[in-house]
């Protein structure tokens, strides 16, 4: 009898923590989080439902809302958590052999400022030390920003703050819910 009860008890909790994952995140009100408008061109900062800041992005090569691979050049689409900023991204290096591309390992690439978050294929915020290639589909999954946005952007990040990338103007929550 003991052991029915607490396999019961377990499946309840199972259950439960499955439905809170399974369940769709909205901001609360006043609550920062990140939009990426991939047809945009566009990341947005937002508190609770209002707009604090938009600058102009660079996202994947690849079309498409689903990523299945690091080679397919497509950043996707959903509902990420940041993990972590790291302040000085110019220690960084790009190595094109991650891609089977030719050419050197670049160090600086990825700019000043680097904002990771949960994603199985190491897609990131970050700048550039090439600022020209902003506002194009130009990256190879990552979300690229100018230097001077980065560090804009950064001063509002914290951990488990939300990054929402959408296709257009398609959003995983409604607006009635901040």
């Amino acid at each position: 009898m003991k052991r029915i009860f607490i396999t019961a008890l377990v499946f309840i909790f199972v259950s439960a923590a499955a439905a809170c994952a399974a369940a769709p995140w909205s901001p609360k009100a006043g609550e920062y989080w990140i939009k990426i408008n991939k047809q945009q061109l566009r990341l947005t900062l937002f508190k609770g439902g209002e707009v604090v800041k938009s600058w102009p992005v660079s996202v994947g090569k690849g079309r498409g809302k689903t990523k299945t691979s690091r080679m397919d050049l497509i950043t996707p689409t959903g509902t990420f958590t940041i993990y972590r900023v790291i302040p000085d991204a110019t220690k960084l290096v790009f190595d094109p052999a991650w891609f089977n591309e030719p050419g050197e390992a670049a160090p600086g690439a990825y700019g000043s400022k680097l904002i990771s978050f949960y994603n199985k294929w190491q897609i990131a915020i970050h700048g550039t030390n090439n600022p020209g290639s902003v506002g194009r589909w130009a990256t190879h999954g990552c979300v690229r920003l100018k230097n001077p946005d980065i560090e804009d952007l950064v001063t509002y990040v914290k951990p488990k703050m939300r990054v929402v990338i959408v296709d257009g103007d398609d959003m995983p929550f409604s607006k009635e819910t901040i």
